[in-house]
């Protein structure tokens, strides 16, 4: 592969990451506005970053757990301790 073909090859992979994360911004903050929840900066990106890796890395147990603690954090943050049933 060329230098110009890389340049283009790492432009779309740019893209496309790009792309996944706006579309995951916008689902999270969808989802957590429909349960009525009003997430800070921070807790919108931290949730982000999680379905993103989701999306990059398919399930696994360790990820899955990740997401069960974040997913108690933010129901206790913003709805008053309701926690996961497991």
């Amino acid at each position: 592969m060329n230098n110009k073909q890389q340049n283009k090859t790492n432009f779309d992979e740019r893209k496309e990451r790009i792309i996944i994360r706006q579309s995951q911004v916008k689902l999270v903050l969808d989802y957590l506005t429909s349960c009525g929840i009003c997430p800070t900066i921070q807790d919108l990106l931290k949730t982000t970053t999680m379905m993103e890796q989701y999306i990059y890395d398919g399930y696994s147990a360790d990820l899955m757990d990740k997401i069960g603690k974040l997913d108690d954090y933010i129901q206790t943050k913003y709805k008053g301790g309701i926690k996961n049933e497991k």
